[in-house]
Formats: C-alpha cells, sequence, structure tokens
C-alpha cells in the first residue's frame, strides 16, 4: 500500500511543476497544457520522510522515463541532484532530510497556505 496523495501533495506538486515550467529537469521535454499527466513531481528523499517532503530543493518535475531512470540509479540521481543543487545546498538538504518532525506541523492549514501561495507565485511568474 502507497502513501496516501493529501492536499497538501497535490498542491506541493503543481507548485514544483509550475516552478519547472512543466520541463522534465533532465531531458529538458515540455509538457503543454492538456498533456501534462507525463510529468512527475519527483523527491529525492522520499515522501514518507515529512521533514523533507514539502522541501522545494528536494524535489523536481521529470518525465516518467527520467524518474523511472533515475530511481533505478541511485548514484546517478545522487549525481544528478548535486549538479542541480550544487554541492553546498545539496549537504544542507540531506542535514535537513535527517530532521524530525510532527506529521501534524507539516500537514497543517498554514503549511498549506504557504504551499498555495508558492503555486500561484510561480504562476504569475510564468504568465509574464
Amino acid at each position: 500500500m502507497g502513501i496516501k496523495r493529501t492536499k497538501w501533495d497535490a498542491v506541493f506538486s503543481n507548485a514544483v511543476r509550475e516552478r519547472d515550467r512543466w520541463t522534465c529537469q533532465r531531458c529538458s521535454k515540455y509538457y503543454p497544457e492538456g498533456k501534462r499527466q507525463g510529468l512527475h513531481c519527483s523527491h529525492f528523499f522520499g515522501r514518507a520522510r515529512y521533514s523533507t517532503r514539502f522541501d522545494f530543493d528536494n524535489c523536481e518535475a521529470l518525465c516518467h522515463g527520467c524518474h523511472q531512470y533515475l530511481g533505478s540509479h541511485p548514484n546517478l540521481h545522487r549525481e544528478h541532484k548535486i549538479v542541480k543543487l550544487g554541492s553546498e545546498k545539496f549537504n544542507n538538504l540531506i542535514s535537513r532530510s535527517n530532521n524530525r518532525v510532527k506529521k501534524s506541523d507539516i500537514l497543517s492549514k498554514d503549511n498549506y497556505d504557504y504551499l498555495k501561495n508558492r503555486l500561484n507565485k510561480y504562476k504569475e511568474k510564468n504568465a509574464k
């Protein structure tokens, strides 16, 4: 049984894909409106880890093929993430991933409002 997808997951996933302009961050394939089902919000540290579940550095838009490929090749996924973030940001992400957080703090109304706000800001930026 998988991890339940919440309204926080939905808004965060859309914010990541909007931030990345609906383009795979590995192969650069663009997903136009109406054909966006194949573009995933890929987590470097899995969604079960609440400390980084909604961390924008932890996630990026990847097409199905690139998501599967990097998921099957952890060393290449790590290299890819280091190139995308840089070593310092990657090391900070590792540190954040080891923090313990309360699920109730992450799945709060304030956090939902924050994620929704980020989504709207990315939409506004991309509309320009």
